[in-house]
């Protein structure tokens, strides 16, 4: 019978190869995480010949597994055409299932999209499992495309062919990300209450509302956003400031009465 902690353990004194058998024959027994963990452990070539394309069947078998973690990998395969047809309609629906099952980094990447109207590289370019959530970030600078690559012109247009901007929508998921559990990875909701934040600042989907806006940002800021902080360095952003500001517009409302 199928022993996760086990499985876990032998992949993480790698021993990949008794880890990645425990993991199929857990996938057999049903277990989506273990359907997850024997396809991520199929991408990576741990303990089984590399193979993104059956790594794909798997991801797609455990795609309803609470987290989203299983589909946000599935959109990365789409992203990079690895092991299948890079397309990025595709990409772009696993994404929007990630983010709607809790995804953060999901979530992170739609608020951008939908910022932009691009289908932009993403920062994270898949999540592990084993034993916990775990984002992994992609080499800086590096573009990370395998399979057939298009001509630099046609892979822009597709970008832009997937979704146009939208401010509401980009409003919404990093609102959703900045409201995420802080344990679950505490540097990206810290990122999600900048983004949030920057929203009210910017008026970006949203009613602009700057004392709102930076009050946003001083829990992005405490939260460990070193752009929160940045920002609240650059523009003179204090607690006392901003309750000086909130007076000022109370007595000027009462003034008006």
């Amino acid at each position: 019978m199928y022993n996760k902690a086990r499985a876990d353990v032998l992949y993480l004194r790698g021993n990949y190869e008794a880890a990645a058998e425990m993991y199929l024959e857990g996938a057999r027994e049903g277990d989506v995480g273990a359907s997850f963990n024997y396809g991520y452990c199929l991408l990576h070539g741990k303990g089984v010949d590399y193979d993104p394309a059956r790594a794909k069947s798997f991801f797609a078998y455990a795609r309803d597994m609470e987290g989203g973690e299983s589909c946000y990998n599935l959109a990365m395969l789409y992203m990079h055409g690895e092991g299948v047809k890079r397309d990025y309609k595709q990409a772009f629906r696993y994404m929007r299932i990630s983010a709607s099952q809790g995804c953060l980094e999901a979530q992170l990447y739609l608020g951008m999209v939908y910022t932009t109207g691009y289908m932009l590289e993403p920062e994270i370019k898949g999540i592990c499992m084993i034993p916990f959530h775990k984002p992994e970030y992609a080499d800086p600078g590096v573009y990370l495309l395998t399979g057939d690559i298009p001509d630099a012109e046609a892979d822009e247009e597709a970008r832009f062919s997937v979704t146009g901007a939208d401010a509401r929508q980009a409003f919404e998921w990093f609102r959703r990300a900045a409201h995420h559990d802080p344990t679950y990875v505490e540097s990206l909701v810290a990122k999600g209450q900048y983004l949030y934040a920057k929203c009210y600042i910017d008026g970006l989907g949203t009613d602009f509302d700057r004392n709102k806006g930076e009050l946003l940002m001083l829990t992005a800021g405490k939260s460990g956003s070193e752009d929160a902080v940045a920002y609240l360095s650059e523009n003179g952003v204090t607690p006392e400031r901003l309750l000086a500001a909130a007076k000022a517009v109370k007595q000027d409302n009462r003034g008006g009465v």
